[in-house]
């Protein structure tokens, strides 16, 4: 069924996925993939996809804290963009590739954030999700 829950759960789901972008697997070929940033940014991405896994599963299953665990794995996402972003660029990814996904996930921690933190939204959100 489309409901907006049911899409916004697919989007939630979608967007935490995207963190694989970050990770050596997909860095372009060539590009030197070992040390200890690439290291931190595989951890962090992971992390922080397994974070939105776990908040897709708390908004099907109408979990309070679902809203928490998006934000957590939104600002760990973040975070895994400081490695990233130096891993990449002293690896030998060009400069656009690396801006591309550092702005790609940039706007959606903002999308995510906005959401879930200004009031008007989240009650819509809320309302959304949790009823019966």
């Amino acid at each position: 069924m489309f409901t907006i829950r049911n899409m916004g759960g697919v989007a939630l789901f979608l967007a935490g996925s995207t963190w694989l972008w970050l990770t050596p697997m997909f860095a372009t070929k060539g590009v030197t993939t070992s040390g200890f940033l690439w290291s931190a940014t595989r951890a962090l991405s992971l992390l922080a996809i397994v974070g939105f896994s776990v908040a897709t599963v708390g908004l099907f299953a109408r979990q309070p804290w679902w809203e928490t665990t998006a934000i957590g794995s939104a600002a760990v996402g973040l975070l895994a963009l400081v490695p990233y972003w130096f891993a990449g660029t002293q690896g030998g990814e060009t400069t656009g590739t690396v801006a591309w996904n550092a702005l790609v996930h940039v706007l959606m921690v903002a999308g995510i954030t906005t959401l879930l933190l200004v009031p008007q939204l989240e009650r819509w959100v809320q309302h959304q999700v949790m009823p019966g």
